[in-house]
């Protein structure tokens, strides 16, 4: 093993965020700012992306993995969190690794946190010009639908008062909250993310590497994710994709593992960044 790790809070725009710092022990050849998913599959992915952490650390990468402000071990609850927090929130973990490193940060983000790394690099297109996604989501209304859909079967089983999504949406719009499987989904986080598709983001300036489950070996991409692909790369963005054969971890209430994902996404950045 050829780095050391270390939690430490920085201080954000709402509060102090909770980071985990992976050091590497031999030169530093590149930095890496991980974003994560939203809710549980936060959680589920945790092991899985603190052992892509470690390799990363151990060929020359400072990683820093992050949770959002309401999130995790930082400060504040989520019924408090918004899109322009955590928005900030990458932009203070970018700094403090930027400071460290003297190098330009990749962004890694899974699941929502590959929207987000997309909105930021178009948004800050002079500071982020790698991203890494794993598992994207592509279109924030189609991801906010599927997640007010775990509401609408919730109250279903247990014989409450029915709602449907655009009657849910309506009350997030007003900026009340709902309780979905367990967590305080704020009307202000969810209403920004209802906005945003990659395929709106302006990246031509950037490289991403795009990963994404497949069940088995030569299946392609999704036809919703290759649609998206093929529309960056008419406006000229520079992206690669890879597909990868494991367990959807973010989806498993039981830790697994995905060695297929871990070694393709090393293999990426072995000759550098």
């Amino acid at each position: 093993m050829s780095h050391r790790v270390s939690p430490r809070f920085i201080d954000s725009v709402a509060g102090r965020i909770f980071t985990l710092y992976f050091a590497p022990s031999i030169p530093v050849r590149g930095a890496i700012l991980y974003l994560p998913p939203f809710a549980e599959e936060m959680n589920r992915c945790r092991a899985l992306v603190a052992a892509q952490a470690r390799a990363f650390a151990d060929a020359g990468y400072a990683c820093l993995l992050l949770d959002y402000f309401g999130t995790g071990d930082s400060a504040g609850e989520l019924v408090d969190a918004s899109w322009s927090a955590w928005q900030a929130d990458v932009l203070t973990a970018t700094d403090w690794l930027e400071k460290l490193t003297t190098m330009p940060v990749t962004l890694w983000g899974c699941r929502l946190g590959a929207l987000l790394a997309t909105d930021m690099a178009s948004q800050y297109p002079e500071r982020y010009t790698r991203l890494l996604l794993w598992q994207p989501i592509a279109d924030g209304k189609t991801f906010m639908t599927q997640t007010l859909r775990q509401r609408v079967a919730f109250l279903m089983g247990q014989g409450l008062p029915p709602e449907n999504t655009e009657q849910m949406r309506a009350q997030l719009q007003t900026g009340a909250s709902l309780v979905i499987s367990g967590y305080i989904l704020p009307g202000t986080l969810s209403n920004a993310v209802d906005r945003i598709r990659i395929a709106d983001r302006q990246l031509s300036h950037a490289h991403i590497d795009w990963l994404e489950n497949v069940s088995e070996p030569g299946k392609p991409l999704a036809i919703g994710s290759q649609k998206v692909i093929d529309i960056l790369r008419a406006q000229g963005v520079n992206i690669s994709t890879k597909t990868f054969c494991s367990p959807p971890i973010w989806q498993l209430h039981e830790r697994d593992e995905a060695p297929d994902l871990l070694e393709k996404t090393t293999d990426l950045f072995e000759c550098g960044i």
